[in-house]
C-alpha cells in the first residue's frame, strides 16, 4: 500500500485533511478520524473524490473555436484553385494538431471536488494549479445558462468569495441539477447543517412565491428598457456605420423603392443635413439596441429572499440565478437619470465584499421601481430611513470645476489650432477648433448642475451622499460598515479652503465611489469626527456585548474574540 499523500493546506493556512485529487475510488480507506467526516459528507451530497465537468463541454469548447477556424479557411473556401492559400492550409494544420488537442486535454486534466471544508479546483496541463477555496469565504454561487446550455441542460457554476474582484472559479459546464445540488451542498455546509435533506431543501427553496420581493414582466422590462441609454452602444453602431459608409447607407434606406425621395433630396442636399440624419439615425438605433440589451439581461427578472439571502434570477438568451447574501451588503445606492426621475422610477444596488467585474462592483437587486417599492426593498436589506434634509457642498465647487473643465478643453484645441493646415476646413473665415470654445457657457451649466446635485447628510444610523448630473445616485452608508475615512485637500482646495470628504467601505467601486468633494474645511472636520465617533460607539459596544469586556488592547493571548461574522475581512 503506498503511503499516504499529505494534506493539503486550505488558503487561510489550516490543513484539510481529505484524500488528494489523484487518489482513486477504491484506495485506502479513510483515516478513523474522518469517518464522521464523510458521513456527513455523503448525507450531504457532497463530491469527495474528483470530479470531471460535463462531456458536452468538449463539443461547446469545440464549438466556439470554430469561427476562427472558419476564418483561417476562408481563402481557400472563396478561391479553391488559387495558388496562394499555403498559408491558410497552414494555420489550418496547425488547428488540427494543436487547437484540438489542446481543448480535449484541458478537459481532460480539469477536476473538481467539494468538502465540508474547502473547494478544491485543479486545472492546467503543463502548469497545473490547485485552487483551493474555503467554504466560509464563498459569497455567492452564480449559475449561468445560455441558450445553448439550457438547450443540452447543463449550466456555468461561478463561485465568488468575499473580497474578491472577479470570479474566483469557474466550472463550464456541469449538468443543471448538478449545479444546484453543488449550490445547495456549499450552502449546507456554511450553515453547518449537517442532518439536513439538500435535494429538498433546494425544491423548497425555489418554490419559496411567498418570499417574492420583486419580479418583473415583459412589459415593464420593456419599460424599464426605454429610459436606458447607453453610449457604448452608440459607439459600436458608429463603427459599424463607419464600414459601411453611413451616407450611402441612409441614401439606400430613403431611396428604397422610390419612396421618400424628396426627403433624400433634402438630406444629401448640403453634407450638414447628412451628417444630421446619421447622427440621428445612429441614436434612434442606439436607443432600441439599449431597450433589446436590457431585455435580454432582466427578462423574467425575480427577486426573492431565501433566509439571510437574498437570490435573484433573471435573463433571456442567458439565465442568470445568484444569491447576495445580507451580512455582506456593505452599502446601499439608489440610481436614477433625469427622464427616469420625472417618471419617479429608480434603480435599487447594492455593494458587497466582493465585486461582480461585469456589474462595476455593484449588484442589481431591483432594476426598476417606483420611489417607495425602491424604499421598502432597501429596508428588506437594511434598515433606511432617509433624511429630511441634505447639505450642499460648498458654491466654490463651481469655480473649480469651470476652471479645471475650461483648462482640459484650451489643453485639446489650442494644439490643434496651432497645427491646422491652412487647406483644411474654416467656418466664417476662422480654423475649425476655435469654434470648439463655444463649448464654455455649456461647461459652466455644467458645474453648476454638479454643485445642484451634489449633497450630503449625516444621520445616527448612517451617512448619505447624492451625486450625479445625467446619472443621479444616493449612497446610504451604515455606520457598522465603515473602514477607512479621508479628509484631503489638494492644493487649490487649500487656497480656497475646502476638503474632500471620502468615507471608505468593503468593496468599493473604482468609478462610482462615495466621496463629497469641496466641503468647507470646518464643515469636513466636523463631520470627520462626528462620524468616527459614531462608528467607535457602536464598534465598542459591539466589542462589549460580545465579549465582556469595554477594551481590547489586551495581550494576545487574553485578547477578547468577536464572532467570525463580525470581523471585517
Amino acid at each position: 500500500m503506498p503511503p499516504s499523500s499529505p494534506a493539503e493546506p486550505n488558503s487561510d493556512g489550516r490543513q484539510d485533511p481529505p484524500p488528494v485529487p489523484d487518489r482513486p475510488a477504491d484506495d485506502a480507506e479513510a483515516e478513523p478520524t474522518d469517518a464522521a467526516e464523510d458521513a456527513a459528507a455523503t448525507t450531504l451530497g457532497a463530491v469527495r473524490e474528483p470530479q470531471r465537468l460535463h462531456p458536452l463541454t468538449l463539443l461547446l469548447r469545440v464549438g466556439t473555436s470554430l469561427p476562427a477556424l472558419v476564418i483561417i479557411l476562408l481563402p481557400i473556401l472563396r478561391n479553391p484553385g488559387s495558388t496562394e492559400n499555403v498559408t491558410s492550409l497552414v494555420l489550418g494544420a496547425l488547428y488540427g494538431v494543436f487547437a484540438l488537442p489542446a481543448i480535449l486535454l484541458q478537459y481532460w486534466r480539469f477536476s473538481y471536488r467539494i468538502t465540508p471544508k474547502q473547494i478544491v479546483i485543479q486545472s492546467g496541463v503543463f502548469n497545473r494549479k490547485n485552487r483551493s477555496i474555503p467554504i466560509e469565504r464563498v459569497q455567492n454561487i452564480q449559475i449561468e445558462r445560455n441558450l445553448v446550455a439550457r438547450l443540452f441542460g447543463i449550466a456555468k457554476v461561478k463561485l465568488e468569495t468575499a473580497g474578491s474582484t472577479s470570479t474566483e472559479g469557474s466550472l463550464e459546464y456541469v449538468h443543471q441539477d448538478e449545479a444546484r445540488k453543488i449550490r445547495q451542498v456549499v450552502r449546507s455546509f456554511q450553515r453547518d447543517a449537517e442532518g439536513s435533506d439538500a435535494a429538498a431543501n433546494a425544491d423548497a427553496e425555489d418554490a419559496a412565491d411567498k418570499d417574492t420581493l420583486l419580479d418583473m414582466p415583459l412589459r415593464r422590462v420593456l419599460l424599464s428598457g426605454a429610459f436606458r441609454f447607453s453610449l457604448l452602444y452608440l459607439a459600436v453602431i458608429f463603427t459599424v456605420l463607419e464600414l459601411f459608409n453611413p451616407e450611402a447607407l441612409v441614401e439606400r434606406v430613403l431611396r428604397a423603392r422610390g419612396r421618400m425621395e424628396w426627403v433624400s433630396e433634402i438630406v444629401f442636399s448640403h453634407p450638414a443635413l447628412a451628417i444630421l440624419a446619421t447622427v440621428g439615425a445612429a441614436i434612434i438605433l442606439g436607443w432600441l439596441s439599449g431597450i433589446g440589451v436590457h431585455v435580454a439581461r432582466y427578462y423574467n427578472f425575480r427577486l426573492w429572499l431565501d433566509g439571510d439571502k437574498l437570490r435573484k434570477r433573471h435573463g433571456l438568451f442567458t439565465v442568470t440565478e445568484g444569491t447576495i447574501p445580507l451580512d455582506k451588503v456593505q452599502a446601499l445606492i439608489l440610481r436614477t437619470n433625469p427622464f427616469m426621475r420625472a417618471f419617479g422610477w429608480y434603480e435599487l444596488k447594492v455593494q458587497t465584499i466582493g465585486l461582480d467585474v461585469e456589474e462595476q462592483g455593484h449588484r442589481v437587486i431591483a432594476p426598476f421601481a417606483g420611489a417607495e417599492r425602491i424604499l421598502e426593498l432597501a429596508r428588506q436589506v437594511r434598515s433606511v430611513q432617509l433624511p429630511e434634509s441634505f447639505t450642499r457642498v460648498s458654491r466654490l465647487t463651481i469655480r473649480r470645476r469651470f476652471i479645471r473643465y475650461t483648462a482640459v478643453l484650451a489643453a485639446l484645441l489650442l494644439p490643434a489650432i496651432y497645427f491646422w493646415p491652412a487647406g483644411w476646413l474654416h467656418l466664417g473665415g476662422v480654423v475649425l477648433p476655435w469654434w470648439g470654445f463655444g463649448l464654455v457657457p455649456f461647461i459652466l451649466g455644467w458645474a453648476v448642475l454638479q454643485y445642484r446635485n451634489h449633497m450630503y447628510a449625516s444621520g445616527e444610523d448612517g451617512f448619505y451622499i447624492r451625486r450625479g448630473v445625467l446619472s443621479h445616485y444616493l449612497w446610504i452608508l451604515p455606520v457598522e460598515k465603515f473602514h477607512v475615512f479621508h479628509a484631503t485637500a489638494s492644493i487649490f482646495q487649500r487656497r480656497l479652503g475646502l476638503k474632500t470628504l471620502f468615507v471608505d467601505t468593503a468593496g468599493a467601486a473604482t468609478f462610482e465611489y462615495p466621496e463629497v468633494i469641496d466641503v468647507p474645511a470646518a464643515e469636513a472636520d466636523a463631520q470627520f469626527d462626528t462620524l468616527y465617533r459614531r462608528f467607535r460607539r457602536l464598534y465598542r459596544g459591539r466589542v462589549e456585548a460580545a465579549t465582556g469586556a469595554p477594551d481590547t488592547r489586551l495581550a494576545p493571548d487574553e485578547r477578547p474574540h468577536l464572532p467570525v461574522d463580525e470581523a471585517p475581512e
